[in-house]
């Protein structure tokens, strides 16, 4: 039996600040989405084994709530078999537990949008029903590091182990991904914010994300945009290298953010409100809106700018850069 947790709602977004009338078709599908009910139900003797849970008894595998994306009852049966056929076949048994992750939960953004948002709404039942981290997931540092910055109750569950789990509470995605319910984000980003000293001065920093694999590789005209970016007082900064902490002393004093479509994105979560974010990204692309509607959830202000791919990496229109970077409010 479900247990509805928030109630569906009907999200409606702020339009980018820079829209102009021919990128309309890119954001209007996205302006008003269906926020759908968040819940959790219980479930009992439960088979688990490298990320995957099942009900042997019932032939079920919790598709919807263990599985990002689709894929074929083929490919799913041949996931099952091989990661079945390399664990230890003696059980151990765990009293109760919360499932909360799916298969993309090691992406940055994922673990943090996704799997983070179903902890946060199942914290009341974590002294009863701690967490369930599969161990591939806890070897990750920004993983790790998060579950104890907010201090969730959790158990890491080994590698090619089966463990039979009397009873699991099932959380459900807080909405498609890309997607976000904004009671629930507004409430773990306080938790982040909870266990970390509040900035209480007016952000004043600009930051450009670059990723470790993108430094003078991926970006083709990176020269160029550093100059621009040293023009208008900006630091390039590689998240990787900062803890939870840092990252959010570092966005909370943040006014404008510029990166390219990315994990990095993400940390736009510990900005204030009202402040500036350009996201580069692909041109022409419909589907990916994730940071456009991040940022509307968290009232900052959305603009765009279109990179496109050549023969040496992807390209930023030099000009179109610094028109947008210079009339940041």
């Amino acid at each position: 039996m479900k247990e509805i947790l928030y109630k569906s709602y009907k999200d409606r977004r702020s339009v980018p600040k820079n829209l102009l009338n021919k990128d309309s078709k890119l954001f209007e599908h996205e302006y008003i989405k269906k926020i759908p009910d968040s819940y959790l139900f219980r479930s009992k003797n439960i088979t688990y084994f490298n990320s995957i849970i099942l009900s042997i008894s019932r032939l079920r595998y919790f598709k919807k709530y263990s599985f990002f994306g689709d894929k074929t009852m083929l490919e799913r049966f041949k996931r099952i078999i091989k990661n079945y056929s390399i664990s230890n076949k003696n059980e151990i048994i765990i009293e109760k537990g919360i499932w909360f992750t799916d298969h993309k939960s090691h992406v940055y953004f994922h673990w943090i949008l996704d799997s983070l948002q179903r902890a946060e709404i199942s914290y009341k039942y974590q002294k009863e029903y701690p967490l369930l981290v599969p161990e591939e997931l806890y070897e990750l540092a920004f993983v790790s590091e998060s579950l104890e910055h907010l201090g969730f109750e959790y158990k890491v569950l080994n590698k090619n182990q089966i463990y039979k789990l009397k009873e699991v509470v099932i959380i459900s995605k807080t909405a498609q991904t890309g997607n976000y319910n904004k009671y629930i984000l507004d409430n773990l980003v306080k938790r982040f914010f909870s266990f970390s000293k509040k900035e209480k001065s007016s952000p004043n920093k600009n930051l450009f994300i670059l990723r470790k694999q993108e430094r003078g590789r991926n970006i083709k005209n990176l020269h160029e945009i550093e100059s621009i970016l040293e023009k208008y007082n900006f630091e390039t900064i590689e998240f990787e290298n900062f803890n939870f902490k840092e990252k959010i002393k570092l966005l909370s004093n943040c006014k404008n953010l510029v990166g390219i479509f990315g994990s990095g994105l993400t940390n736009m979560i510990f900005m204030k409100k009202n402040t500036n974010v350009i996201e580069i990204r692909r041109k022409n692309d419909e589907k990916n809106n994730a940071f456009f509607s991040l940022a509307s959830s968290m009232n900052i202000n959305y603009f765009y700018l279109f990179f496109e791919f050549g023969e040496n990496g992807l390209e930023i229109n030099v000009d179109n850069f610094e028109y947008l970077v210079s009339r940041l409010p």
